[in-house]
């Protein structure tokens, strides 16, 4: 179709605002009322014209008319009704070609717009239900919150559905041959941390599984441009959550962390995470260079947890671990188990857990010492309730593993600043504001457009009796 020029007249509208209802809230309200109804009739002439265009430029001979169909369909604007035209190609096949043109789905009940916005809000939101009333609250018209979140499941899927494509593109063509080539390694430091947190399922054997979250960063960085603020944030942020099993998980970080950010032109990879060994598994295999740094978090808490009853002790023994004395403190926890058989079971765990892990205790540190420039860790943690249990973990919330997993991606583009990259394009709008019509005047040839004077209305004898009766004659007050 080619470009469209339209004029579109607004419909005339009588408007009775009640006595003692005029304040800024009620004409707010009613305005934003008055602006949805005169929309859907803007679009809704639109959508009937571009109908009958398409109509009448229709291919003569290879598309029959066979009527029009009504059709209604949920936008920002509110809910909207149209017909259009319904045609039979010479196959038998049925098309219409109004929604072929507007690239509407067969049987779309809502807009792209209001879709995208419905993706939104049942991630931000906190629940289906709390998304379906911020829908009427700013839109007043909403799906239900079913409907919301079958929406949430076709959109899902199609985020896996890409993300499984651009995995295949990018395994492929790291594994074709290629000469080798000598590349410039970058200083730039790498970090990616990773962890995990359990939801409930429904109608599983498990009842329980891990919903996996990896963060991607470059370091810290200020947040604010100017300004005397301290305040840092995570340079080049990239979240990707997932909750299959572990092996696939990291492979599908490594393919994404080649893709964004070259990891193997990389001098020095950081990963950071908890005691959990498919974290530091995984980096090996994947990873093979990395530098494992045990969380600082979730070491301090492990620490908490065992020694809470004495605070001397936790200290000294957390001074130790940070100098790097191991022994030390093993030897100190020995000593303290003796003292406590109570609490056996918690030292010999508390043990257990900084041996197995005490390459990854204060690795930072001792890069710092070697004279590198590199960040603290354990932003994992925060990021966890931030993107995964503020959603996922209220109380009595349980998930279908295809659910979670589905609600996850949406959040996952939306804290990575591509949910508006996962819809289509926008072209600019491009608005013309015309000229009223002029007013009709007289020809000046017409002798009532001429100007007449009267010096009696301003002479002196203003107060006379037959001076005030001619002007009420001629309505001049």
């Amino acid at each position: 179709m080619k470009e469209l020029q339209l004029t579109i007249s607004l419909p005339s509208l009588q408007v009775t605002i009640p006595e003692g209802e005029l304040d800024i809230q009620y004409l707010e309200k009613f305005v934003f009322h008055l602006t949805k109804i005169i929309g859907q009739h803007v679009l809704t002439s639109i959508l009937q014209f571009l109908d009958n265009q398409l109509r009448k430029e229709r291919p003569r001979g290879k598309l029959s008319n066979c009527g029009k169909r009504s059709k209604y369909l949920l936008t920002l604007l509110g809910n909207i009704s149209y017909s259009k035209h319904l045609y039979r190609d010479q196959e038998g096949n049925y098309r219409c070609l109004l929604d072929e043109t507007l690239k509407l789905k067969p049987n779309q009940r809502t807009s792209t717009h209001y879709q995208k916005i419905t993706g939104l809000f049942s991630y931000a939101a906190g629940s289906y239900r709390n998304a379906q009333r911020f829908l009427e609250y700013c839109y007043g018209d909403s799906l239900s919150f079913e409907c919301i979140r079958q929406q949430v499941q076709l959109q899902g899927t199609q985020i896996q559905q890409q993300e499984e494509y651009a995995f295949d593109q990018n395994l492929t063509e790291a594994l074709k041959p290629t000469k080798l080539t000598p590349n410039k390694s970058s200083k730039e430091t790498i970090y990616l941390e990773l962890d995990g947190t359990m939801i409930h399922l429904q109608k599983q054997k498990k009842k329980k599984a891990e919903l996996k979250l990896a963060i991607l960063h470059k370091g810290k960085e200020k947040r604010y441009s100017a300004g005397s603020s301290d305040a840092k944030k995570l340079k080049d942020k990239l979240a990707y959550a997932g909750l299959g099993p572990a092996d696939e998980f990291m492979a599908q970080v490594s393919l994404l962390a080649e893709e964004k950010f070259q990891m193997y032109n990389h001098n020095l990879i950081l990963v950071g995470g908890d005691r959990a060994t498919w974290i530091k598994e995984g980096a090996k295999d994947y990873f093979p260079h990395s530098i494992y740094q045990l969380c600082p978090f979730h070491l301090k808490r492990k620490l908490t947890q065992t020694l809470s009853y004495n605070r001397s002790q936790k200290s000294q023994v957390s001074l130790l671990l940070q100098e790097g004395n191991l022994t030390e403190a093993l030897l100190l926890l020995e000593e303290e188990k003796g003292k406590n058989a109570q609490k056996k079971d918690e030292f010999n765990d508390l043990i257990t857990y900084l041996i197995n892990n005490h390459e990854g205790i204060n690795a930072v540190d001792r890069l710092k010492k070697a004279g590198l420039s590199v960040d603290t860790m354990g932003a994992i943690e925060g990021n966890i309730d931030k993107i995964l249990a503020n959603r996922f973990k209220k109380r009595g919330m349980s998930w279908s593993p295809s659910g979670a997993l589905n609600l996850a991606k949406i959040g996952q583009l939306i804290i990575n600043d591509d949910w508006d990259d996962f819809w289509p394009g926008e072209p600019e709008v491009i608005l013309k504001q015309i000229k009223p019509k002029e007013e009709y005047h007289l020809p000046k040839e017409d002798k009532y457009d001429h100007q007449y004077f009267l010096p009696v209305l301003v002479g002196p004898h203003q107060d006379r009796s037959w001076v005030k009766q001619l002007k009420e004659l001629i309505s001049i007050h």
